[in-house]
Order: C-alpha cells, then structure tokens, then sequence
C-alpha cells in the first residue's frame, strides 16, 4: 500500500511523460540559457539571429564567448540556468574539442568524487558541435562527447539549411535535456519520499537500517567505534491526551530540529515511530553519547517547546529517557546486536525512574 506521498510523487512522474510533448510548444521559458561559443563574430550573431528569429530562447538568456577559455567560465557561471551549449569545434587558442574534453572531465571528477548532484547537472546539458569540415571533426566532436553535430553552410549546404537543422536539433535536445531534469527531480523527490519522515525531516525507520549497515562497516574498515542512543519523550501520552494530537505533533517537530541543530553533520537522526528517535553516531563512545544527552537535555530546561493552547502559548517541561551503547564493546560484539542492547538500555532507563540515561558497555 502507497503511502500519500509517495502516490503524490508518482503522479508528479505521471505527469511529466504526458507534458513531454508540450515542451516543444513552449520551448522558450525566461530565464534558461543557451551558450554560443565560436570565435567568429559573423558565426554568432548569425546563429543568435536564428535563435531569436524562432523564439527559442529569450535575447538575454543567449550567452556568447569567443573560445573555449571564456566559454567554459561562463559556462560554469550559468551551469544552474543552462539548457545548450552550441560550440565551435575549430577555434584558436582553447578550441571546441578541449572545451568537451573539459566538460567530460568535469562529469568524471563529480562522479569519482560522490558528488552525484552536480554529476547528473552537467551530464545532461547536451552540447551540440558545429564546423564547416568535416567528416573527421564529427566523429572526433561525438566521441569527444558532443551530443550532436551540425555542418555550418558551404556550396553544399545554404544557410537557410544549415539555420532549419540547427533548429530543429536545439528544439530536440532542449526537449530532452529538460524532460531528464524533471525526472531527475522527481526521482530524487521520490528517493527522499522513501527515506524521510514526512512529520520531523529526519530519517525514516525504513533507512535505519541502510544507515547502520553503512556506518557499522565504516567503523570495521577505519577501526573506530559506533554509536547508538536511542530516546524517547517521558509520558508523551499525556501531552497527545491533554493538548491533543497537533500540540504532540509539535513537540515531535521541534525535538527533531533541536537534535539536528545539535549533532554533527556526519551524525543520523532517525525517527523509529512514536515519539522514539535514534540517533547513530560514528566515531563515538560513552562519553560522546553522555555528551549529546546532556547537551539535548540542557537545552530543552533552557528553552522549553511552547505550544498554542486556547489561544495562550503553554510551556511544556519535555524530559526524556535515553539509552545507547557502541560498536565494538562488552556488549556489542556483532553488529546485529547494536541496536537490541540501546533498545534494553532504553527501557532500563525508563525502569529506574525516567528523564535518565543508561549505557551498556
């Protein structure tokens, strides 16, 4: 059974292959960019001429550099807006075949580097190659890793020839390029659906145990330890009984934003259900765990949650019990264990008398 969300995103999906086709209506939108490089003036006024004489893009979003030096800053200057690229592949100094190869190598560097974002925004921005040789420049402009190439006019080929196939290709790949970044978008949109908690913004149970599996084969790699401390509001029912259910779905916002602001960025935070969090922390032992209890605690003494009760803010004395342990230790000894001793040291906690830490070593 499809959760809400998820059915939303899919529909989003749905509704991206049936606008598909619309696209080529409207392919001019202000603000997305096409960059011209050819170090022929004539060439790029020429080709700018076209783009405008079509509407295909906006006379402010038609971007123009004389070589491949100055194309590949603005390129990089425009990477959030851009749709096209049309390069001359025959230019002196830095020519079209060292800006793809640039380009190219900037993909690979993301990709090597896990940087998947910025990966998939070049990628997809399709470069279209155009020169007045050929067969050779094509096969070298394609296998450099232009996604299309175009004959500039010669005695074979009129201008009015050379401008209806520049159209029509620009009209194609803007199509495409566009079409790609919405299913990207959806898909990441999709991918975060499934992983976070709708309610808090931390991580879902469903991704926990994604999350342990990575970090705890982490920890076996470097050497280092894993934590885990899992919390859960005292007497949270009270809270849902008296002041009602958006008054508790209040506090559970407001105590993830706080765990958030409190953890480091290479820290999880995850909501297992309820008003249960957990919190996975790499490279940790007792004391990082004893640390983050008490900084958690402290604050919410300080600065206690308020909620809208009959018209009047209402200060809530939020305590909480927690319990944690690491792997490797005494008690950890596999890493299928982790999660069953911080569940045991939780419920001890709330044994001996709540708004209490217990760890197990």
């Amino acid at each position: 059974m499809l959760d809400d969300n998820v059915r939303i995103e899919i529909d989003k999906l749905i509704s991206i292959y049936s606008s598909v086709l619309e696209l080529e209506d409207r392919i001019k939108v202000p603000g997305r960019k096409i960059l011209i490089i050819d170090d022929s003036t004539f060439t790029r006024i020429s080709i700018r001429n076209t783009i405008e004489k079509y509407d295909l893009f906006d006379s402010q979003d038609i971007i123009e550099a004389d070589d491949g030096i100055s194309g590949l800053k603005k390129f990089k200057e425009n990477l959030d807006d851009l749709d096209l690229i049309v390069c001359d592949i025959r230019m002196k100094n830095f020519d079209g075949l060292q800006f793809i190869r640039t380009v190219k190598d900037m993909e690979k560097d993301y990709k090597m580097s896990g940087d998947i974002a910025n990966f998939f925004r070049i990628s997809i921005i399709p470069i279209i190659a155009i020169t007045g040789t050929a067969p050779r420049s094509k096969i070298e402009a394609l296998e450099a890793g232009a996604k299309d190439f175009v004959l500039k006019p010669t005695r074979e080929i009129t201008q009015e020839e050379f401008e209806r196939e520049l159209v029509a290709r620009i009209r194609i790949h803007t199509v495409l390029k566009r079409s790609l970044e919405r299913l990207i978008k959806t898909g990441e949109n999709l991918y975060k659906t499934s992983i976070i908690d709708p309610l808090t913004g931390a991580f879902n149970r469903r991704y926990m145990k994604d999350i342990l599996d990575m970090e705890i084969a982490r920890a076996l790699r470097k050497g280092t330890t894993l934590a885990v401390m899992i919390l859960d509001i005292d007497d949270f029912k009270k809270i849902n009984d008296t002041y009602g259910h958006p008054a508790g779905d209040k506090v559970l916002v407001e105590l993830s934003r706080r765990i958030f602001n409190l953890k480091r960025p290479y820290d999880y935070s995850v909501r297992y259900g309820g008003d249960e969090f957990v919190l996975i922390l790499p490279e940790t032992r007792k004391e990082g765990i004893i640390s983050f209890y008490d900084r958690l605690k402290k604050d919410l003494q300080e600065n206690p949650i308020t909620i809208d009760h009959c018209g009047e803010l209402k200060r809530l004395d939020i305590t909480f019990s927690a319990g944690g342990t690491f792997f490797p230790s005494n008690v950890v000894k596999i890493s299928d264990e982790i999660f069953r001793v911080a569940d045991n040291a939780l419920y001890e906690a709330k044994r001996n008398g709540k708004c209490r830490i217990e760890i197990f070593l």
